[in-house]
């Protein structure tokens, strides 16, 4: 895993997220901008996070608007 604790917090602080989703489109839309979602991460966390969150979505796993608790939810799907 190319991301840790402090990558899922940039995530967090990119928006006013309600579901994984959201988060998901964010990602997505970033990387077919640039390689990377966002100047804070690489190409490899981005890509990382999204196949988490997009996993997440996928998977029904009830959306949280707490960082720590989001990258508990991707280290279980990883």
């Amino acid at each position: 895993m190319d991301y840790d604790k402090s990558d899922v917090e940039v995530v967090y602080r990119r928006g006013d997220w309600n579901s994984w989703s959201d988060i998901v489109r964010w990602l997505e839309r970033g990387l077919s901008r640039d390689q990377q979602a966002d100047n804070e991460l690489s190409e490899a966390e981005s890509r990382q996070l999204l196949d988490g969150f997009r996993t997440l979505d996928q998977k029904g796993e009830r959306f949280t608007d707490d960082p720590v608790g989001a990258y508990r939810a991707l280290q279980s799907v990883q």
